[in-house]
């Protein structure tokens, strides 16, 4: 059974990613913040902007394939401040793409749709209309770090949806089903457009590409374009909840080149080729994601207490 260390777990996809492969491989999991537990994983904590940490834990751990979840991981969707890309970010990646060459690992880097904007609709992977906004920027340095340092790195940009291992880390989910429960308003743009896609949907994706020992860039995504209230509303009807106090707002005309708040849908047509796969549609993965709902999948999220001791202040 291959090691698969995932960095990044208390990111929506990197803990889904962790507990839907624990299967599959041995998985060590590391978050970026307090400790996390994942049942079936060995887990422990990892500062996030240590320029030591990447060697120390491949080197200790030896895995097959990394997956780092660095700040492309988080959906634009549900960015906040705290996990918006800093400039720290841009080394930081390159030391984990460095630490991966070095100990002959396979490496997967996962960015952000929101490095694009309008008014091009499925972006290519050699689309050039770029969002000019300052973490646009970052994650496309980064992007450029970790190939230059790795060629061999599979760089996948995204758009991820999905349960949240910790209410600390609550997402589009977690934020929508609240609000329709609760019975409060919630504003939702309906003029920004995405193709998202349910974390486990692209965690089985990425399993094939590993296995097939895709590398370069490539888009993994949903074949569906949606706005955020549009989504709302379908989150909504498959959790048989009332969609009456969703809202839909306009992002204004000269704030739609802003990160993540233009059109950041993408092409996926380089990935299914390669791995002959169809990509799901919105309603296909909020289906799915009920039935993790109903089934009992959420125990999987700090069901054990972490394995591993901190190996790096």
């Amino acid at each position: 059974m291959d090691k698969l260390l995932v960095a990044g777990i208390d990111t929506i996809l990197g803990a889904n990613l962790a507990a839907w492969l624990a299967q599959r491989y041995q998985v060590v999991g590391l978050s970026w913040s307090n400790s996390l537990a994942i049942a079936g994983c060995e887990t422990a904590a990892c500062e996030r902007d240590s320029t030591d940490a990447a060697r120390k834990w491949i080197a200790s751990e030896r895995p097959q394939w990394v997956v780092y979840c660095g700040p492309g991981a988080h959906s634009a969707w549900n960015v906040s401040a705290t996990s918006a890309p800093h400039p720290e970010s841009v080394h930081v990646a390159g030391t984990w793409a460095r630490a991966a060459q070095e100990f002959g690992c396979e490496f997967t880097v996962i960015s952000s749709d929101a490095v694009f904007t309008g008014p091009w609709m499925f972006h290519r992977e050699n689309g050039t209309c770029f969002c000019e906004s300052t973490p646009a920027r970052i994650l496309r340095m980064i992007e450029k770090e970790v190939t230059d340092v790795y060629p061999n790195t599979l760089l996948i940009r995204s758009n991820v949806f999905g349960f949240a291992p910790t209410p600390e880390t609550a997402g589009m989910v977690e934020t929508v089903l609240h609000a329709v429960t609760e019975g409060q308003p919630l504003a939702l743009d309906c003029m920004r457009y995405a193709t998202p896609i349910l974390a486990t949907d692209f965690a089985e994706i990425l399993d094939r590409a590993y296995q097939s020992k895709l590398r370069g860039l490539h888009h993994l995504s949903g074949s569906e374009r949606i706005n955020p209230f549009r989504f709302a509303c379908l989150l909504a009807d498959q959790f048989g909840l009332p969609m009456s106090s969703l809202d839909a707002i306009e992002t204004p005309l000269e704030n739609r080149r802003e990160f993540g708040a233009g059109e950041t849908s993408l092409q996926s047509r380089r990935i299914r080729k390669a791995l002959d796969v169809s990509l799901p549609l919105v309603r296909e993965g909020l289906s799915r994601l009920y039935e993790q709902h109903v089934s009992g999948y959420l125990d999987r999220f700090g069901a054990l207490e972490p394995l591993l001791a901190e190996r790096v202040a």
